[in-house]
């Protein structure tokens, strides 16, 4: 199909339309749920799966009160929150802090019951700790601190 250019604009190579027609689905798609699959769902943006809260849980009381979580697609967490209001501070969220879980650990905790669940995560906070070593939320330069649990 022909993608149609808005307001009459010239076209531009490489560059696409807000009007470009999509290509429709076909057989060949992977339908959006899986019946049956054994993988859990994945959550919409700003959620947690269940796994993910429980680490959460476990693990909010070495941040400060208001920060907040995401889940990133790949299955690991993204803990940051804002600093706008400290006087140090140059941006105004602290450097994020990203948890990566062993693909083990994730079987293993979705297999797991609740109180299971919660004391595995609570077995892994010395990792998280370490991790956190020399962590500085208002760096000149804000990277990423990768924590590997698991």
């Amino acid at each position: 199909m022909e993608t149609k250019v808005a307001n009459g604009a010239p076209r531009r190579p490489g560059k696409t339309s807000l009007w470009a027609s999509s290509r429709p689905t076909g057989k060949d798609d992977p339908p959006d749920t899986a019946p049956g699959g054994s993988e859990p769902p994945t959550p919409s943006v700003g959620t947690l799966d269940k796994v993910r809260e429980v680490f959460w849980h476990a693990y909010h009381h070495l941040f400060p009160p208001h920060s907040l979580a995401a889940q990133t697609p790949n299955g690991s967490l993204v803990i940051s929150w804002s600093i706008v209001d400290d006087p140090h501070a140059k941006y105004p969220y602290a450097a994020p802090v990203m948890l990566r879980f062993d693909d083990a650990l994730i079987d293993t905790m979705w297999k797991a019951d609740t109180r299971q669940r919660l004391r595995i995560a609570q077995n892994h906070e010395p990792t998280l700790r370490e991790g956190l070593r020399g962590y500085d939320p208002f760096a000149r330069f804000p990277n990423a601190r990768v924590i590997n649990i698991g």
